[in-house]
Order: C-alpha cells, then structure tokens, then sequence
C-alpha cells in the first residue's frame, strides 16, 4: 500500500486522541478496534487525515458486531477496499472505517460454472482464478485494481463488460448486523454503479461461461497489457477522476475541453491519459478535489457534459 508519507496533511485525524474513545465505543464487542487510524495509508493517493475508529473484524459474527454498534449509537461506518478511487479529507473519516482483510472475507473457491469469492480478496485473484478454471466473463477485468466488494460496489468493469453482468447473487449485511442474499430483481447494476451502497458486501456467486483456459489466458493477457498502457506508471499515487458518460469517454472529453494540462498545488491532470489525476510529494486532498472539480466544469462549460466523480471523496 501507498504510505503517503510525503504529504503535507496531519495523519491523524480529530478523534485521534488515544484508546479511549474506542474502550467507551466498542471495548466489550471483542473486536481489536483503534482509533486515529491514518487512512492515507490505505488509499492510492496516500493523502488525507485518520479515521476516528478502524477494525478488520476476524470473521462475519464481529463484523456484524461492529455494524450494530456503529447503528445503535450513530456512528458513520464505511467499508475501505483496495482504496484505489477514495480521497480522503485532512480532516479524517468521523466514524467506523472497516477493512475486510482477515481470511474468512478473501476465499476465493471454483464450483463451476461459478466462482464464490469473499468481498477482500483481490479482483485480480478472482479473475486468475476463473481463467485457470476455464471460466469466461472476468477476463477483462485484469487490470482493475482493489477487492471483489468495491468492485461490486462500483460496479466495475473494462471495455469488455463490467462484473455486474456476470454477478448470481451477493451475501451482504443490513444496518442491523443481519446477513442476507440477493439475487435477480434484488440486484441492480449500471455503468460503474450498483444498489450496493446500503449494506457491507460480503461476498458474492459468479456465473461464467466455459472456455478454453488458453483462449482466456490470451485475452486476459493482452488485456492487461492494454490497461498497464492506459494507466500512469512509475506512480501509484493516481486516481481516475470520472465516469465515462454513455458514448463518450471522459478522457477524450477532457482533451476536448483543453484540460488535460490543468493543475491545482501538487495535483496534476496526467497528460498522456487525461481522465487520472496525479498526486505529487507535497499533494494535500484539497489540491485533488478542487482540481477534479475544476476539470468538471471546464467540460461542462466548453462542452455541456456534466461529468460524474469517479473518485469518491470521505
């Protein structure tokens, strides 16, 4: 993960001011829970204040702990996965930031024609895998980074397809620490969005399609090729700042727009691939949000497109 150790901002947010906020919260759950968790070091940007409270519950009963208490006695709660599109303010996340990391969250099992995988494991181990078993539909989703939960979050996809079409059912929990499954009319998913956003993914059922393992290995491998070239390299402090709007693409419209040279501080539209911003060594968040807001209305002035955030901003 990206430190972010070069930034200007505070790693440590409002409530970062010892354990005890977090004995009085949560201390008879039995979950290891901190406080003042610097989330920069969870986020691509590496940017950003701390979270008031953080935990990677052990199993699905802790997890679902956490979530009542968090219900119970108001506290904002989010769900941090590879932490590739989430910009994070100076002033922290005033809540419950939690990380699905421990093992019972990142299985990863074939039954084919499906695969079954847990919210954290990786997106790129999901697809490794469905291409060793000969199972189509993910292929073209090699290059895109973070967890199985974001992604289905996010409904994440490439110029292949998006994960959304191949998606069975997803094991999630309600506010309430309750787990249940949807499937069919439960589920809804459109360009880079999902119904997901009022529960904790826990996991999910891929339905593929048989294929030959050779055949899927080409095409996940010039894939990955073409997306490796499509991003900035030698950085990982990037984000891809907005959706790709039906029959345009938001790269092509920021050219348009003569924004790919835009800049505000330390964060910089990245030329060669417009649709990224890059964070450098003094970058603070205030410099990429006004920056992608700033890309935002030069498009929307020269061209009349309103262009929806990629990144989502804590």
């Amino acid at each position: 993960m990206h430190q972010g150790s070069k930034t200007k901002e505070s790693a440590r947010g409002p409530a970062a001011g010892g354990n005890d906020a977090a004995s009085s919260a949560f201390d008879d759950l039995g979950v290891a829970v901190s406080c003042g968790e610097p989330l920069a070091h969870h986020t691509w940007l590496g940017l950003g204040g701390a979270a008031a409270y953080f935990c990677e519950p052990v199993d699905v009963e802790a997890l679902g702990r956490v979530v009542r208490r968090c219900r119970d006695r108001g506290i904002p709660l989010r769900v941090i996965g590879g932490g590739s599109n989430v910009l994070v303010s100076a002033a922290g996340f005033p809540g419950m930031v939690v990380r699905l990391s421990a093992a019972s969250f990142c299985g990863i099992e074939v039954q084919k024609p499906a695969v079954v995988a847990g919210a954290g494991a990786k997106l790129v181990h999901v697809v490794s895998a469905a291409v060793q078993a000969g199972l189509a539909g993910l292929e073209t989703l090699v290059d895109v980074p973070g967890t199985v939960g974001g992604a289905l979050v996010g409904n994440a996809g490439g110029h292949g397809g998006d994960i959304g079409a191949c998606v069975q059912s997803v094991t999630v929990m309600r506010p309430d620490g309750s787990v249940e499954v949807r499937e069919g009319a439960r589920l809804a998913f459109e360009s880079r969005w999902s119904n997901l956003d009022d529960c904790v993914v826990i996991g999910c059922r891929l339905e593929l399609d048989a294929e030959s393992p050779e055949q899927l290995t080409k095409r996940m491998q010039k894939q990955w090729i073409v997306g490796r070239a499509q991003q900035p390299s030698g950085t990982r402090a990037v984000a891809m700042m907005f959706k790709d709007p039906l029959g345009a693409t938001a790269e092509a419209l920021i050219v348009q727009a003569g924004a790919r040279d835009m800049r505000s501080g330390d964060a910089a539209v990245y030329a060669p691939h417009a649709n990224y911003v890059v964070a450098g060594s003094q970058c603070t968040s205030d410099d990429v949000r006004t920056l992608v807001e700033a890309v935002r209305a030069r498009v929307r002035e020269r061209l009349g497109v309103e262009l929806t955030p990629q990144v989502d901003v804590w």
